[in-house]
């Protein structure tokens, strides 16, 4: 098996004109997840590197992006930026796999769970290389069966979702010294813009990034008065 896996490093799959692979096989990612150790323990499918936007792709409609809980806390952007992309959401089934390997992972599954939820994608949580690998394999093999993880008929409620996540990252950014990053981790902390507005500067500053300064003048931008 694994001189069949080796063997199948060195086929590059074929992908269709929408950047979806047209291959059988799993499809990897090599840019990103070449060295992956997870990938040592991927011995019931076969797969092939890929041009592809996700990290794994287990079929034509099946994105899987995967992330440790360790890279997330040093690079709290990245994840943000790869479940947002076009290329990553041009799938019907898109999964998030985290692996859990720090102690305390609660603000970080919080985290990561109020992404996906806003994102559209569905978060998986497993807490070994070789729990990631068998959750990847599983994915590639349940292709042939209708697998679903978003509701019928909900793009309409994801647009209006994502056009009032647009708008309350809009009124944040108004505010002095606030950018559109400083926004999204507040909206991912506090989880409504009503309970940003409801927090005091001592809770604002405790958002990753924020610190007191942008906390005052957050605090004091939210209750300025209407103009008439």
């Amino acid at each position: 098996m694994e001189d069949e896996q080796s063997s199948s490093s060195s086929i590059t799959a074929s992908t269709n004109q929408s950047g979806i692979s047209t291959s059988g096989s799993l499809i990897v990612n090599r840019r990103r997840q070449e060295g992956n150790p997870v990938l040592k323990y991927v011995r019931n499918v076969r797969y092939e590197w890929g041009d592809i936007a996700p990290d794994f792709e287990c079929g034509s409609t099946f994105a899987v992006i995967y992330l440790s809980f360790k890279y997330h806390k040093m690079h709290p952007n990245y994840v943000y930026s790869r479940l947002s992309a076009r290329a990553e959401n041009n799938y019907k089934n898109k999964v998030l796999l985290a692996f859990c390997n720090v102690e305390e992972p609660r603000h970080v599954l919080r985290e990561l769970n109020m992404m996906c939820y806003r994102q559209s994608w569905t978060l998986v949580v497993c807490y070994s290389v070789e729990e990631a690998a068998e959750y990847i394999e599983n994915f590639k093999l349940s292709q042939s069966k209708d697998v679903t993880f978003k509701k019928p008929n909900q793009s309409a409620t994801d647009d209006a979702r994502q056009k009032a996540l647009e708008a309350a990252i809009g009124i944040l950014t108004s505010a002095r010294n606030i950018s559109k990053t400083d926004a999204q981790r507040l909206l991912f902390n506090f989880g409504t813009l009503e309970n940003i507005c409801k927090a005091d500067e001592s809770q604002l500053a405790l958002s990753p990034g924020l610190g007191p300064i942008k906390a005052k003048n957050l605090h004091a931008f939210l209750r300025c008065p209407l103009s008439s």
